[in-house]
């Protein structure tokens, strides 16, 4: 009975692999190359603020005060876009994960052995994109699991 829970994660993973839609990564890699451009937006932003002299114009303060609020916002909100995408990828991963445990669960001729060898690698796959998501907002990683004795 100890194994039915390995067996069931590593379903997880194995169908969680094959479900990332192709759609998400494109949005991502879009998002991706959108905050690079954010990014040299605000660099621009900075610099034009740190060239400001004695001799600027309040206006010209403003203006290179409100092109910086403006780039750090657009910025803002494409990394929160990101994370949802990542977070929203994660998610289709587990929902197929989810689905490959149910039909390893559903074919009773098979040994837990067998069904855990056959999700180990799907598992490894969500394990592996949790690991990411939590890289992305430096979470500390949870000690492992101690093995299940026989």
């Amino acid at each position: 009975m100890r194994r039915l829970p390995l067996a069931a994660v590593l379903c997880l993973g194995l169908a969680a692999s094959g479900c990332q839609r192709t759609d998400l990564g494109q949005q991502t890699k879009k998002t991706e190359a959108r905050i690079c451009t954010e990014l040299a937006t605000v660099n621009l932003a900075l610099e034009q603020v740190a060239a400001l002299t004695p001799t600027s114009t309040v206006g010209e303060a403003r203006a290179a005060q409100q092109k910086l609020e403006q780039s750090i916002a657009a910025l803002q909100a494409s990394e929160n876009q990101l994370q949802t995408l990542r977070v929203e990828a994660f998610r289709k991963l587990l929902q197929g994960f989810r689905g490959e445990v149910a039909k390893a669960s559903a074919n009773k001729d098979q040994t837990l052995e067998q069904a855990a060898n056959e999700l180990k690698p799907k598992a490894m796959a969500v394990i592996a994109a949790r690991r990411a998501l939590s890289a992305a907002v430096q979470c500390e990683e949870p000690a492992a699991a101690a093995p299940a004795k026989p």
